[in-house]
């Protein structure tokens, strides 16, 4: 197994308000009027609030994460934005619910100790051009974590996965809950966050992983179902860090497998819908994500293609 760290380019309210009194009188024009558009957007999320005031407060931040959306997708961008599952939350919430915590993070260093040290430089022409894990079947569909901090497992999970497959020709889904349930200590804290290195670490000690129908996933940590511990569907004896911010050794990387990295989850990724991302590169890592392929654009622009666990209305599934 490899994981890094890495900043990356990824080739991924109420009835009575008016848009000027949201957006002000440099408003984007918008299609539709925004409270209709936010009712259509609660019938395609299947999102209802308990009272008019909640409502009220959702329509708000709505509005403001549409102006947001609107405002990024300037023409000649490498990317869209565009309203998905998260577009009622402010970013607070979103970090608090989906994201790793900082102390998750800071621990970066411990868990990655607990893998060897991959060296995968060798020689520039080693690495293909582009690299694309999902055509060789190799990546399972995308999940959902849901409204849990369990985006370490499903990292690294997705990790396993492609190994899986490349070592024995069987694409295998297996198990997040089971690492949400049992990896219990240390850098892992179920929902409330972890470290996919840590993950892996203990999937390796544990002899390995069951698959998603035997153990399949809930949402939330329950208790250990020890019973499921020796249903072993797909094994690793250990992983290997790749150096951070080195990309050069990622693309090797990733030429031989798919790898859990690290990346900031900005609140522009939050929305993203299709195309190439790029954020600024900074060292604020909130959440794991695996890189199961990487290549160019027809204008040279190079790209990660990257598995997320925000399941199918996020992206560019």
């Amino acid at each position: 197994m490899a994981t890094a760290s890495a900043s990356l380019a990824i080739a991924l309210l109420f009835a009575s308000f008016l848009a000027g009194t949201v957006f002000g009188d440099d408003a984007i024009p918008l299609p539709i009027p925004l409270l209709e558009r936010f009712h259509a957007w609660q019938a395609e999320y299947n999102r209802t609030y308990a009272t008019p005031e909640e409502f009220q407060y959702r329509f708000k931040i709505y509005c403001e994460n549409v102006k947001f959306i609107e405002t990024m997708n300037r023409p000649g961008n490498s990317y869209e934005l565009g309203e998905n599952q998260f577009t009622d939350l402010t970013q607070e919430e979103f970090e608090d619910t989906y994201l790793m915590k900082l102390d998750e993070v800071a621990s970066a260093p411990e868990a990655m100790g607990q893998l060897g040290t991959m060296n995968v430089m060798g020689n520039a022409d080693e690495a293909p051009n582009s690299v694309d894990w999902r055509t060789k079947g190799a990546v399972t569909p995308v999940k959902n974590q849901q409204h849990c901090g369990s985006c370490w497992a499903f990292a690294a999970v997705a990790s396993i996965e492609g190994v899986h497959k490349i070592n024995t020709g069987r694409l295998v889904s297996l198990s997040e809950q089971e690492i949400v349930d049992c990896d219990r200590g240390g850098n892992d804290h179920g929902c409330h966050g972890g470290h996919p290195s840590s993950a892996m670490a203990w999937v390796a000690r544990n002899g390995g992983l069951t698959t998603e129908s035997d153990y399949p996933y809930v949402g939330r940590q329950g208790q250990c179902r020890r019973d499921k511990l020796g249903h072993h569907a797909a094994t690793i004896r250990g992983g290997w860090a790749v150096q951070r911010n080195n990309e050069a050794m990622l693309e090797r990387a990733v030429a031989r497998q798919p790898v859990t990295v690290l990346i900031n989850a900005s609140r522009a990724f939050k929305s993203y819908k299709r195309g190439v991302f790029s954020g600024p590169c900074n060292t604020s890592l909130n959440h794991a994500v695996t890189v199961v392929g990487y290549g160019a654009d027809t204008g040279g622009r190079k790209y990660w293609i990257v598995k997320n666990s925000w399941g199918q209305t996020w992206g560019d599934t």
